[in-house]
């Protein structure tokens, strides 16, 4: 059976903003113990999965047999990236127009230092 731990170490990691090193500390582990256990080379003990566990509100079961990253991002159909088709809401939609409309003021900006670049040129 499939476990997540060592990618849901690195989604902590990564959500709350920790390097491998500061994650280690806050369990007393070394910055490349974590390494082994993101690389899924080894697996912390199993107090130190409760006391991970604790501290992020998670559950074993959560944190051993779910991905967390797709858990929190919105998907719902499953635990692995390949049982994933599409999110039950649109996520990333939102966040593409807000792209989508910053690109299109951009360009119209660099239009305008076009002109005025052109303008002063030939002054």
């Amino acid at each position: 059976m499939k476990n997540f731990i060592g990618l849901n170490i690195k989604y902590l990691c990564e959500n709350n903003f920790l390097s491998q090193d500061e994650f280690g500390a806050k369990f007393g582990l070394k910055k490349s113990v974590v390494g082994t256990y993101i690389r899924g080379i080894s697996y912390p003990k199993i107090e130190v999965m409760q006391r991970i566990c604790e501290e992020f509100k998670l559950t074993l079961d959560e944190f051993i047999t779910q991905d967390l990253y797709l858990k929190y991002k919105g998907y719902t159909s499953g635990n692995t990236t390949a049982e994933v088709a599409e999110p039950e809401t649109p996520v990333y939609e939102a966040e593409k127009e807000a792209l989508l409309k910053t690109i299109e003021a951009q360009k119209e900006t660099i239009a305008a230092m076009k002109v005025t670049i052109d303008t002063l040129l030939q002054k």
